[in-house]
């Protein structure tokens, strides 16, 4: 594209007849067969290569290795046995076996020996493929494009008329190119991949002509590997209007369920584009995903497109996937995953007024008991170690904090004492109540163990340690907790 430049894009591509280009390439392009495919870009490249050398202008390369390069300098001994009625696949040893001989003739130590056709063996090898980064279209990239466009939306947006058999644009209809345009070719609609580079960058080359302020039409232009933005920064980018409510009562006629209040406005600042959530058409999931499930949803019924683990765009899957950050994880990591009948209610509310209910979560001095407010001693390990002294109000006191600075912690940590149940995982619990004490369950002598419950000083360095290490916070090493005793090695001891 650089050497070009000056010759134009008409140089490797056709034009349509609206004078725009296609960017398939090569121009004649025959793929009825592997064969003939290698021919064109063969014909194509190096013809054009040649010519240009002929002119004695600085060109591009003209033999084998000097384009197909090899990944590895040395050979890997991949064989497969050729016969007789294989000679076709000798261009295949021709361009594999004898150029990369001829590239790595430093490596030879003797002379190739003449072999028969019996005992000679093609050899496989790696090529080194290029892959260019993908790009997304998101809420940033839009809004740049509406204020170059002065907010032209038909420039872009356009479904196809039945009745008129061409493409028109209605307002209120704009959604997603991918909506329409998939991953390959399918009948009279092109790809993703050709509407993008056909349209968008046809219409870059235009206004560059026209000396306007455009976007780039080279490939490193747009497939570059950039820093993702977060929705924090998008937050400054006006909402992207559609005729979306701002709140609604997502309720389905036949279900069970109370219906669940949800912030339609308050979700999009948490995304990036649309697609994080619709991902084949801008509409609400019911039309879809039915109770039952249908052809259209993919036979994916609605309770699991909401409540799908392991699905980035299911409610249930964001969720998890936010439990997984450091601020989260500290808590979440050793807790039952997935849905639970006591989750159900923070969603499941049903009045709209249920939306943005303030975090129930008390004062921390309210929840504790006299004997448990300060700091608590534990001597279990004494005989190696000196007491750990465990900050209890401080660290429940910061946990609270963290919850409450959370819009989705205070949706689902509505009773006051759930920032206890994260340590004290069984017991029953209770404001100014004090509970069971972790030996209770967890054996200090772990012989006399026959369950799957761990022991006093397991259940003390996972839960601990693991939470440390998981929001990345000090200490995470013996002596951070409980220091030494001197004279004696420290360590972890026969119990």
């Amino acid at each position: 594209t650089v050497a070009l430049e000056k010759e134009g894009c008409g140089v490797c591509h056709s034009q349509d007849e609206k004078g725009g280009f296609t960017f398939k390439y090569p121009k004649l392009r025959d793929d009825s067969t592997k064969q003939s495919l290698m021919n064109s870009y063969h014909d194509s490249c190096i013809g054009c290569h040649v010519e240009t050398s002929k002119k004695g202008k600085k060109s591009g390369f003209v033999t084998c290795g000097e384009c197909h390069v090899v990944k590895k300098k040395s050979r890997v001994m991949k064989y497969a046995p050729i016969g007789p009625d294989y000679y076709y696949s000798l261009n295949d040893t021709y361009h594999k076996d004898c150029i990369a001989c001829h590239k790595e003739g430093k490596e030879v130590t003797k002379e190739a020996e003449v072999l028969s056709w019996k005992e000679f063996y093609v050899k496989k090898k790696e090529i080194e493929k290029t892959t260019w980064p993908k790009i997304g279209f998101d809420y940033y990239l839009h809004n740049q494009h509406e204020k170059g466009l002065e907010k032209d939306c038909k420039l872009c947006h356009h479904i196809y008329d039945e009745k008129e058999k061409k493409l028109v644009y209605k307002k209120g209809t704009e959604s997603s190119c991918r909506d329409c345009h998939r991953e390959k070719d399918e009948e009279n609609r092109r790809s993703y991949k050709n509407v993008a580079h056909e349209g968008c960058i046809n219409c870059h080359m235009k206004l560059s002509k026209e000396s306007k302020k455009t976007g780039p039409y080279v490939c490193e232009g747009c497939h570059i590997e950039k820093k993702q933005q977060t929705t924090k920064e998008a937050v400054v980018i006006p909402r992207l209007e559609r005729g979306q409510p701002d709140r609604v009562l997502i309720s389905i006629k036949g279900s069970r369920m109370k219906g669940v209040p949800f912030d339609h406005k308050g979700h999009e600042a948490q995304s990036l584009t649309c697609r994080n959530c619709h991902h084949e058409k801008l509409i609400a999931c019911k039309e879809c995903h039915t109770i039952n499930g249908s052809p259209e949803g993919g036979m994916v019924n609605l309770a699991k497109a909401y409540h799908e683990p392991l699905s980035e765009r299911s409610c249930i899957g964001c969720h998890t996937s936010y439990k997984s950050k450091p601020s989260c994880a500290g808590c979440h990591h050793l807790l039952e995953s997935g849905v639970t009948e006591a989750s159900c209610l923070p969603c499941h509310s049903g009045p709209l007024k249920e939306i943005g209910v303030v975090s129930k979560l008390g004062n921390p001095n309210e929840l504790l008991p006299v004997s448990l407010s300060g700091d608590i001693t534990i001597k279990t390990m004494e005989k190696d170690y000196m007491p750990a002294k465990f900050p209890h109000l401080r660290i429940i006191k910061k946990l609270t904090e963290i919850s409450k600075s959370s819009k989705l912690a205070k949706q689902f940590h509505s009773d006051q004492k759930t920032i206890c149940s994260s340590c004290h995982h069984k017991s029953p619990l209770g404001a100014k109540k004090e509970v069971p004490l972790c030996s209770t369950c967890h054996s200090l002598n772990m012989e006399s163990r026959k369950t799957d419950t761990p022991g006093l000083l397991g259940a003390y360095h996972r839960l601990c340690l693991g939470c440390h290490k998981e929001m990345g916070i000090k200490p995470v090493d013996c002596t951070g907790c409980h220091a030494g005793k001197t004279g004696l090695k420290t360590g972890m001891r026969k119990q």
